[in-house]
């Protein structure tokens, strides 16, 4: 009998008593179509799961309508086996995640290598973008690839960037991932020391969940705020819906090969076509040599009337 999958969603929650806000994420099916298209190694695996589940959790707390994405870069001397580690989200719910890595540097790190920042990502940086399309301007922040994990360096851009207190408990096994966070809401009583109590409490409680309560695909999404925060009077919402969806297209990739040099394209005309594989999605987009010259076509007819 499989294991039943945790559902796809976000439920935001509210403590006021405690003066925090949070969101519970949970992927199952979404996470597992992402990662069975490519049949990633588990150490890679599991880091892109997590960036997944922190990219829906930052996601869930912002009002935009485009997409949001999370970029793990991996450079310098110090740099690790994974390359790049990308995980974007649409404002609809669409989810879809990526992880370029050197197998060799992966390999020579023997069987039991923890799915750590340092280990698998080493020396660089974590963009979170906001891109809300081309009339709109993008909102960027960067942090240093910093702590043993994704939500570490996440917790790190907060309390230096943003200057806000945030807290994660992320866990993800066999039923999906599943990610509870916490920030705390502007201080309104003046009471520093009373309100610095409130948090620390929030964060004490947060850390008392287990990873198979978070796993728990029998228990309902509500019971995890429910039980960290009864005696305070949580307040929960209505959850949205996450899916697994990749946005590329033959019209898309036709318009990038057309944006191509000439010269290049012509030398997959003379090569009899070429196969584009999605990163994200491991879907082949052919092209034949005679769609190429089409394409070809199109792009010195376009810059001749240009000139």
């Amino acid at each position: 009998m499989s294991k039943q999958l945790l559902e796809d969603r976000v439920l935001p929650f509210q403590v006021d008593e405690l003066d925090i806000r949070g969101r519970v994420i949970r992927l199952g099916a979404s996470v597992h179509k992402i990662l069975d298209a490519h049949k990633y190694p588990k150490p890679i695996a599991d880091i892109l799961s997590e960036a997944m589940g922190l990219t829906v959790a930052l996601a869930s707390g912002l009002k935009y309508d485009g997409v949001f994405s999370l970029q793990a870069i991996s450079e310098g001397e110090g740099a690790g086996p994974i390359k790049a580690l990308v995980s974007d989200i649409t404002s609809e719910g669409g989810l879809r995640g990526y992880a370029g890595f050197d197998m060799d540097k992966l390999a020579a790190l023997g069987k039991d290598v923890e799915p750590s920042v340092e280990t698998l990502l080493g020396t660089g940086r974590l963009a979170f973008t906001v891109d809300q399309g081309k009339h709109m301007q993008p909102y960027q922040g960067l942090t240093a690839l910093e702590g043993q994990s994704l939500s570490e360096c996440a917790y790190n851009y907060f309390k230096n960037s943003e200057q806000l207190d945030t807290a994660f408990k992320i866990a993800h096994g066999d039923s999906g991932i599943c990610v509870v966070m916490i920030q705390r809401l502007p201080d309104e009583s003046g009471n520093d020391e009373e309100a610095r109590e409130k948090w620390n409490h929030a964060s004490i409680m947060l850390k008392s969940l287990t990873e198979a309560e978070m796993l728990d695909a029998s228990l309902g999404m509500a019971d995890l705020p429910y039980r960290l925060f009864h005696e305070e009077g949580v307040r929960v919402y209505e959850t949205k819906a996450i899916h697994q969806e990749c946005r590329c297209s033959e019209e898309r990739l036709s318009a990038t090969l057309k944006g191509m040099p000439v010269p290049e394209l012509n030398d997959m005309i003379e090569e009899g076509g070429t196969t584009v594989t999605c990163h994200f999605c491991s879907t082949n987009y052919t092209f034949s040599k005679d769609r190429l010259t089409e394409l070809r076509d199109e792009k010195q007819a376009e810059q001749a009337v240009k000139h």
